[in-house]
Parts: structure tokens; sequence; C-alpha cells
């Protein structure tokens, strides 16, 4: 299977997450206000890489008629399962924890009630399609706090901001309930001493910057940068 682009992937992510919710596919109009985009015909060029690649099959110009051949979270099993078969990863450890966590926009509490719930299911569908573990979460009204057993080759950057643009699209996708609100402050705090994650928490709440940590493998960037 070919790769997908970052754009592809939230299509595919979208696509599937609504038939699990409703039992049938999305429309062009919904797959593009969940992704923040207004154009159909950029929509039908996504669908039509899709297919191109082997992820989906559909019937041109019909509605509710994307079918879905393969995930993203099907070839994370696959490829863990060839390591398996193969021995790949004999004496190789793949694997590091991290201890992650951002902040919504201005601290607002917009994580509360039936949008925590959400922004829980957004956050669990990401890290299976990532073939992430989630050792534990917390969503609070202001805040993520994730402990996630990913790839060395998937950096912290990289992981929060799969995950952030995970939060993103399910605020699209609710817009109603979030009227319009940007969802997340700049920066988000980092390490892999996981005793440090609550202190780095607590810094990105009060909006004091921290300076990088090499030693204690512990990184933190600022929102108040333009």
């Amino acid at each position: 299977m070919k790769a997908l682009t970052g754009q592809q992937r939230r299509v595919l992510s979208f696509v599937d997450g609504f038939r699990s919710r409703t039992g049938y596919p999305p429309t062009l109009q919904e797959i593009g206000e969940a992704i923040g985009v207004r154009n159909v015909n950029a929509v039908r060029g996504h669908l039509a890489a899709l297919e191109k690649k082997g992820y989906i099959t559909r019937t041109p110009e019909k509605a509710r008629s994307i079918r879905i051949l393969h995930t993203p979270s099907m070839l994370s099993r696959l490829k863990r399962r060839v390591h398996q078969v193969l021995r790949t990863d004999e004496g190789v450890v793949h694997q590091v924890v991290y201890g992650l966590a951002w902040v919504t926009q201005h601290r607002r509490p917009l994580l509360a009630g039936q949008r925590r719930k959400w922004m829980d299911e957004a956050l669990e569908r990401e890290a299976v399609e990532h073939g992430w573990s989630l050792l534990s979460k917390r969503v609070g009204p202001d805040h993520v706090a994730l402990v996630v057993k990913a790839w060395p080759n998937h950096s912290p950057e990289l992981i929060v901001g799969r995950f952030k643009a995970a939060g993103h699209g399910m605020s699209k996708h609710y817009a109603k309930e979030f009227r319009g609100t940007s969802l997340w402050a700049r920066g988000y705090a980092a390490t892999t001493n996981l005793e440090m994650l609550d202190e780095l928490l607590a810094e990105l709440l009060g909006g004091q910057g921290v300076s990088s940590g090499a030693e204690d493998g512990a990184e933190h960037e600022s929102d108040g940068a333009p």
C-alpha cells in the first residue's frame, strides 16, 4: 500500500469513523466540513487519490457510495504481524514512552461534557491508526495529558501534531458545539521522565515557558510565539 498524505489520512479516518457511528458513509460536503475544505472538488481529489492507492472504492457521482478496503489501523496491525512472523524485531526495542501535554486556546474550558467524550474518541482513533498505545489519558476542560507508547521514529512533535489535528477535525465536525473557536494553544510539553509530566502541564496551564531539558529527557515549547 502506498503511503498517505496527512490530508488523505484525515479523510480516510473521518470516513471510517462516520461509517462506524452512522452505518453509512458521508457525503462530499460532510467530508469537506470535517477536514475544513469548502471546495467539494478538492474532496473529490482526495477520494480519487485514496481509491488509486487502494484504500477505498466508490461509485462516481453517487452519494454515500464510499466503501473502505483498508484503514491505517489495519495496516499497522499487519506490519506488527509481519515483524512477529519474520522475527525482524528480535533483540530490538521498537518502542519508547512519552508523556505529552497540551492546552486549549487561552486555557478555555472547551472540553467539558459531551465535547470531552468526542475528544476522547478522537484520540483513541488516532492512536489506533498509528499503532500507538495510550497507557494513560486525561482530557480536562482545558488540557490533554497522555502517556503514549510509540515507535522511536515517531517524534513527540509528530505525535502531538497528529493528536492535535485529530482534535481539530473533531471540533470542525461538531462546529456548532465549538462555535468556530480555535481549539488549541500553540506549543506542547513532552518528556520521557513521566514523573515530570504533571509539572510540565502545570507550567503550560500557567502560561510560563520552560527551557528544553536534554539531561532529564524533557522538552517544552511555549505558545507565546507568533
